[in-house]
């Protein structure tokens, strides 16, 4: 009765093998399976990685530029707080106006203080001028204002402006005399402006 089973011994054996490298093929087929969906998933996270690292250098290259921008914007600050004195003088704003007009050879400059406004970080302050002459005088009157703010000497800001025929002069005339109202404002600095009050 051993006989038979010692006979087909070897049949058992190869079968016992043959289980064995199923499941080892099993077991490497798996590991396989799972290294293969394992780098399936590297491709997407190393993208993800690369968008990111590109919004990091886009950021910092818009932090330069913004760095860059707030430097301009202070020198523009400075630049107009030069412009805007902390006292405005009613009397020398009136005595340049009329000398302005007076150069022009324009007639009966009237310069007045109107009022000041607190416009928080400055304040405005009108002044009318009403003067007669011819419409180039006029504009070349505004032309020269508008020099001096260039300059820096002082910014006046034209609020209100208009002409109107005058009865003065010739009707006739190749240049007809004009009168010319107009309101400016000038600037001065708030020196006690706290812009976290805000």
């Amino acid at each position: 009765m051993l006989d038979p089973i010692v006979k087909y011994f070897w049949v058992l054996l190869v079968a016992y093998a043959g289980m064995l490298g199923m499941d080892r093929y099993e077991l490497k087929n798996t590991e396989l399976e799972s290294q293969k969906n394992l780098n399936d998933s590297v491709p997407p996270k190393i993208a993800k990685a690369e968008r990111e690292l590109k919004n990091v250098q886009q950021f910092n290259a818009n932090l330069e530029i913004s760095k860059a921008r707030v430097k301009e914007i202070g020198k523009r600050i400075e630049d107009i707080q030069k412009q805007l004195p902390s006292e405005i003088a009613d009397a020398e704003v009136e005595n340049v106006l009329a000398t302005l007009a007076t150069d022009l050879k324009m007639l009966k400059p009237n310069a007045l203080h109107k009022g000041e406004t607190d416009q928080g970080l400055y304040f405005s302050k009108e002044f009318s001028l009403d003067v007669k002459g011819t419409f180039l005088q006029g504009l070349i009157y505004f032309e020269k204002l508008d020099n001096m703010a260039k300059t820096g000497e002082r910014i006046l800001n034209v609020k209100y402006l208009r002409f109107s025929e005058s009865d003065v002069g010739d009707k006739r005339s190749r240049f007809v005399v004009l009168d010319i109202t107009t309101t400016l404002e000038a600037y001065r600095y708030n020196a006690s402006f706290n812009p976290g009050e805000n």
